[in-house]
């Protein structure tokens, strides 16, 4: 066990001290016996030089405190061994008197002054160390966004400076936790889980809690409360207590802005989730009433009056049944749709996929609905295939041309094209509608974001374009709203999708 000493204002640490100071009074035992055998003809002066060495080498090589106690040692035997009469402290000569006088002051001066250059020079690296220490741990601290991440950061930086181990507990919904510390530390034991836990919740360590198990545990404290504990073990002395200090306080303001953080993303979550069912609520409240209003109507005037009415009359009610249950369908297919992208439960294939034959499909499914509208392809030849999903690009073309139908009048046209070119394969679809006003462009792919016109009402949920740009970016593309081409309005969306490496043409 190791006590510390208090020596001429200087402390002295352990064995490691108290050998410092031997090591300087053997130096200047040394030098008497050299002088005693070999420097008897020496005189006064010379042998005041000689006794200057070991002051000096205590100096450079063990400190202040150290320096001056060889430099009261030198004194003393110089005049008891060496000035005339020996074996005496009197000076009887006036020239041994200033010789000795001198080398009093030379002695002391010299301790003094290179002992306090050692220490000082010491005291400016170990301070210097501890500032980088201490930049190294802010900057990780800072790196960090995780309150897992600032604890085991903080555990390490505290090891690192001068605490032998250190753990962070951090509070959760069954008390504290560990969250940092060494890798071979799997828990903390009962006692000093006890101690830990009434420096929480008191912000002072209990009597005896240093002795649970060599911790001591210091509470981190933000400026909202107390955040958590950090335990520190054989930790080092005076200035890594000062170094520790300064990493708790960067580590409890950065565990803050950590848990702030991760409890602003959380309510931001909460938030995204609460209007999305506010407005899942409100579109199905409106949207869901007209289709089924209008099945319910039709089914209830078929079984009311179907002997009465006609067979065209009764078909009409039939295809208006079929109809809005198609819509139906569709509404729930792009709830669905959205719920796998809020929950990130999408996972694309990856096939060679044509892009050209993807859209043919899509055509094909849109079939009648496209109406009187006059669709024109312009794909160009030796297009590269693309790995990706078929199915989530099919959905999403259709998306697009879906929101071209409800939004492009009857008998104008819907252009289809895809090109190549550095950033991969683009896919252009362009209608001749009443276009995207420029204050809407910034808001046209958030969810149940439609334009309010009096021609489209009941015509979808605002969801064809959200869905198809998560669908477009869970393949590794991009889409965009750009203004048309034409200058007689409308509206314009590209998809560009990545090529692969190396990329097959659709020849092949």
């Amino acid at each position: 066990m190791t006590k510390t000493w208090k020596l001429g204002g200087i402390s002295v640490q352990g064995l490691a001290g108290a050998g410092r100071y031997l090591a300087a009074s053997a130096l200047v035992l040394a030098v008497d016996a050299g002088v005693w055998v070999w420097g008897g003809g020496l005189g006064g002066p010379n042998l005041a030089m000689l006794f200057l060495a070991p002051v000096v080498v205590s100096a450079v090589a063990f400190g202040l405190g150290p320096a001056l106690l060889s430099a009261g040692l030198a004194v003393v035997s110089f005049n008891f061994l060496f000035i005339e009469p020996r074996f005496t402290f009197r000076i009887e000569r006036p020239a041994d008197l200033l010789t000795f006088s001198m080398f009093f002051v030379v002695a002391m001066a010299t301790g003094w002054l290179a002992g306090r250059a050692r220490d000082e020079g010491r005291n400016a690296h170990r301070q210097a160390t501890t500032v980088g220490l201490l930049l190294d741990a802010s900057r990780s601290l800072t790196a960090a966004t995780t309150p897992r991440e600032v604890a085991q950061a903080l555990a390490d930086h505290a090891m690192a400076i001068g605490a032998g181990a250190a753990v962070v507990l951090l509070p959760g919904q069954e008390g504290l936790h560990m969250e940092g510390g060494p890798a071979t530390l799997d828990r903390l034991s009962p006692e000093a889980e006890t101690a830990a836990r009434q420096v929480f919740e008191t912000g002072a360590a209990p009597v005896g809690a240093d002795t649970a198990g060599d911790w001591r545990f210091l509470p981190l404290e933000g400026s909202q409360g107390r955040l958590g504990v950090i335990g520190l073990r054989h930790q080092g002395g005076e200035s890594g207590d000062g170094a520790i200090g300064a990493l708790i306080r960067q580590g409890a303001v950065a565990l803050e802005r950590a848990v702030l953080a991760a409890a602003m993303i959380e309510n931001q979550g909460l938030r995204r989730a609460d209007q999305l069912r506010t407005a899942l609520l409100n579109s199905i409240s409106h949207d869901f009433r007209t289709p089924l209003s209008t099945v319910l109507g039709s089914a209830t005037t078929l079984l009311d009056y179907q002997d009465d009415l006609k067979p065209a009359v009764r078909r009409d009610l039939l295809e208006s049944i079929r109809e809005e249950a198609i819509r139906l369908n569709r509404y729930v297919g792009g709830l669905l749709d959205m719920a796998r992208l809020e929950a990130g439960a999408l996972e694309p294939r990856q096939v060679w996929t044509d892009a050209p034959t993807v859209i043919d499909s899509a055509l094909r499914r849109l079939g009648d609905r496209l109406g009187q509208r006059r669709v024109e392809t312009d794909f160009a030849r030796d297009l590269p295939k693309l790995r990706l999903d078929p199915t989530l690009l099919e959905q999403a073309v259709l998306n697009l041309l879906e929101n071209a139908i409800t939004h492009a009048p009857a008998g104008t046209r819907i252009s289809i094209s895809a090109t190549e070119d550095a950033s991969g394969v683009m896919l252009s679809f362009e209608d001749d509608g009443p276009g995207i006003p420029s204050a809407e462009m910034g808001g046209i792919f958030d969810r149940f974001r439609r334009l309010e016109r009096g021609t489209d009402r009941g015509e979808g949920l605002g969801l064809g374009l959200s869905i198809a740009r998560g669908f477009v970016e869970a393949m590794g593309g991009a889409i965009t709203a750009t203004p048309p081409l034409t200058p007689d309005g409308g509206a314009r969306f590209l998809i560009v999708l990545p090529l692969p490496t190396p990329a097959p043409r659709a020849s092949q």
